[in-house]
């Protein structure tokens, strides 16, 4: 994410960053916060880049040597963690101050820098070793911690920091994100409305897993010659990944989520009766709904509470079977 589109995404991040590095008063350290999907590892990025730039003129140029390295998670003096897939233990935390305690790897300014995504994730014995570390902060070095969840941090953790709020993005900024990286209109509607951010947008557009969840809804709305009643049986021999490596589950997981996530928006949009930008079948089958908004209601709870279920740890087929009984037995309840 360039500096533009943030400026753009996040005004008042892009504000303060800008102000805090043009008038050289650079915390020791920063807690991003906010929803997740909000681009908080892009700003720590930028922020980064903008301490170490050769330029020095305010945010970074994102051109230079150094901003590319930066970028790129290869300059010496910045460490990353990444509590998103594994938890931050009290080891991670010591190796980075084992590391800062020594002369700087880079010439140049001498600054260091390192950034803990989720640090929300870290063990207890982590944060507190965290917390001596923000207490006595060493001369050039920089934290970043980043979270989804602020409540889940050691509130003195909190207070030696920098806060700095990230707001949810509105779906008008993720459907022209969409359009600048090429997706077409269609597809830009589902994907601003499900995705998080740009990346997760560009993985899922360009995954089979959506083009398969897209089919299901098709199926589920009796579009094209697709039977609903046969949406069980053709997501079996159709629709899934029949692989048993995890790359197939993972994909299985995405499949479901992504069917999940587009019936959930197909009954928002009913129910607010949107004029939805979405091809012509989608908007055809908002405009002839024809149940109660109640009824669509119950379907967002039931494919709310379903999700929630697809992961790793439960058996996908049995978690998608009982989803689709539940709505089936919910449609009969409608028609009886």
């Amino acid at each position: 994410m360039s500096k533009e589109t943030l400026k753009k995404q996040e005004p008042i991040v892009y504000h303060a960053l800008e102000n805090a590095c043009k008038e050289s008063r650079i915390s020791n350290a920063y807690l991003f916060y906010g929803p997740k999907g909000t681009p908080k590892m892009d700003a720590a990025i930028l922020l980064a880049q903008s301490i170490l730039c050769e330029k020095g003129d305010a945010l970074a140029c994102e051109e230079c040597e150094t901003c590319r390295r930066v970028k790129e998670g290869q300059y010496g003096d910045l460490i990353i963690l990444d509590g998103s897939q594994d938890s931050i233990s009290k080891n991670d935390v010591d190796a980075i101050q084992s590391q800062f305690s020594k002369t700087a790897l880079e010439e140049g300014k001498g600054q260091k820098i390192y950034i803990i995504q989720n640090i929300e994730n870290a063990t207890i014995s982590a944060q507190n070793s965290m917390l001596k570390f923000l207490e006595e902060p060493s001369a050039g070095v920089t934290a970043i911690l980043i979270t989804d969840n602020m409540n889940r941090i050691l509130p003195t953790i909190v207070s030696r920091c920098t806060c700095i709020p990230f707001l949810p993005c509105s779906k008008d900024v993720y459907y022209d994100s969409a359009l600048s990286l090429g997706i077409n209109e269609e597809d830009a509607y589902f994907l601003a409305n499900i995705a998080k951010d740009e990346n997760s947008m560009q993985e899922l557009y360009e995954s089979a897993a959506y083009q398969s969840a897209i089919n299901m809804l098709k199926q589920f709305l009796n579009v094209d010659g697709l039977i609903r009643e046969e949406l069980l049986i053709d997501y079996d021999i159709s629709w899934r990944n029949k692989e048993s490596s995890k790359k197939g589950k993972n994909e299985n997981q995405m499949i479901l989520k992504t069917f999940f996530d587009l019936l959930a928006l197909y009954c928002h949009d009913v129910i607010l009766k949107n004029d939805a930008k979405g091809p012509k079948w989608y908007y055809e089958a908002v405009r002839n709904a024809n149940n109660t908004n109640t009824y669509y209601a119950k379907i967002i709870m039931i494919v709310n509470e379903e999700k929630d279920k697809v992961n790793k740890f439960n058996d996908l087929n049995l978690v998608f079977a009982k989803a689709f009984y539940r709505l089936e037995e919910l449609k009969n309840e409608r028609s009886l």
